[in-house]
């Protein structure tokens, strides 16, 4: 059977879905609830390991493709060191020492760039300002409607709509989110000359963790892509809209609840520049490096976020509703484990649908074979990933039943 596939949500899970798609003619469209690609805040950098290269590989024009590698960091073997606030090495984590191998190898992404690549030529299958609030069955499939009033017809939709996920609340109302009891500011600064100079070697090349006073924890990694992104847009597609992004040094400051000088409903409340301030002043003491990096940090686009972790879900029937992405699977970010299990289940997903549209599989079967797959090693991921930040964090251990 022909299928027409909506997506809800346009983040990365569900631009590579639908990348995927239409590289294998099954139509498609997604509808994304921001009014435009560069709206809000998208976070900084992503670490994107060997399974989520191989999936960009599937879903993804041999040119995008070419112009994601173009504005990655160079691949690197994964690997995470620990110091202490004073940047004595506690600890050093991954690969060890030998000839660098292609297939195992990482690379990082700025999000908004991997957004926009994933983006380009989708201009007549994305739809912006689309915030769906429901999803019934129509006479021959699924019918979505939007906070707009507007509506749209298909014969599957796929929840790629983030934590938040509407689609999760209608169809598994039982599902439910891990609160960490964990808090964490988010910045960056830019790797300039001074910034180059002030910061030691050992915190670049992976992501490099800070294991300060009582749970107080920082993560650091950088983004500094191959080539600068306009030119490599220009040479490898030039359809491709890329906003510029110098390198940069990105930070997360993560503490347990009731560790700021805030109150959290205050946390939620406070801009950019108060949040960067809490942030140097919760590390005074740590070394001159971080004490500069916070202080030469980008004030205006700090950012407070909860880690959460979903709780894993016993199979449900399969049926012409299902999800991808935290939507379903939620991590912590220890490891980067979210973006890479997403962009699994979009190379997944598209095989699967693929086969429908092409009329080697049933409809319900292949949901149920993607769902079957997908609820394995996602959730296996989030068991992973919550098990890391019971190291990183310093927490006490959380019971995933």
């Amino acid at each position: 059977m022909s299928v027409r596939v909506l997506i809800a949500g346009g983040g990365v899970g569900g631009l590579s879905l639908a990348q995927g798609l239409r590289r294998e003619h099954v139509e498609v469209a997604v509808f994304e609830r921001d009014p435009a690609a560069v709206a809000r805040g998208q976070g900084y950098r992503l670490r994107i390991d060997a399974q989520g290269d191989d999936a960009l590989a599937a879903c993804l024009p041999d040119d995008l493709f070419e112009l994601y590698r173009a504005t990655s960091n160079r691949p690197y073997m994964s690997r995470g060191n620990a110091f202490d606030d004073q940047l004595n090495l506690i600890f050093s984590a991954g690969v060890a020492p030998g000839p660098f191998d292609p297939a195992k190898a990482s690379t990082a992404v700025n999000r908004l760039t991997l957004r926009q690549v994933l983006l380009a030529g989708l201009d007549d299958v994305v739809h912006f300002g689309h915030e769906l609030v429901h999803v019934e069955r129509s006479g021959t499939g699924v019918l979505a409607r939007f906070a707009s009033g507007a509506s749209a017809e298909g014969d599957v939709l796929v929840g790629a709509d983030g934590i938040n996920s509407a689609v999760r609340r209608q169809l598994l109302p039982h599902a439910s989110m891990i609160d960490t009891g964990l808090r964490a500011v988010y910045g960056h600064a830019t790797l300039d000359t001074e910034m180059l100079a002030l910061l030691p070697g050992s915190l670049f090349g992976g992501t490099s963790s800070i294991l300060g006073p009582g749970q107080l924890t920082m993560a650091l990694g950088t983004f500094q892509p191959s080539r600068p992104l306009g030119e490599a847009a220009a040479q490898i597609a030039p359809y491709a809209r890329l906003d510029p992004v110098p390198d940069y040094m990105k930070w997360t400051l993560v503490a347990p609840t009731g560790s700021f000088a805030l109150p959290e409903h205050e946390l939620w409340d406070a801009d950019p520049v108060t949040l960067t301030r809490l942030a140097a002043q919760m590390t005074q003491g740590w070394h001159p490096a971080i004490r500069g990096l916070l202080a030469r940090s980008d004030a205006s686009i700090t950012f407070f976020l909860a880690i959460r972790s979903a709780r894993p879900v016993a199979a449900w029937p399969p049926g012409r509703v299902t999800m991808l992405g935290d939507a379903i699977h939620a991590t912590t970010p220890v490891g980067g484990t979210g973006a890479n299990v997403a962009l699994r289940d979009a190379a997944l997903l598209t095989r699967c649908l693929a086969d429908v549209d092409r009329r080697r599989a049933d409809l319900l079967g292949a949901i149920s074979e993607y769902e079957s797959r997908m609820r394995d090693y996602g959730f296996g991921a989030v068991a992973n990933s919550l098990r890391g930040a019971e190291r990183i964090f310093r927490m006490e251990t959380i019971a995933l039943s």
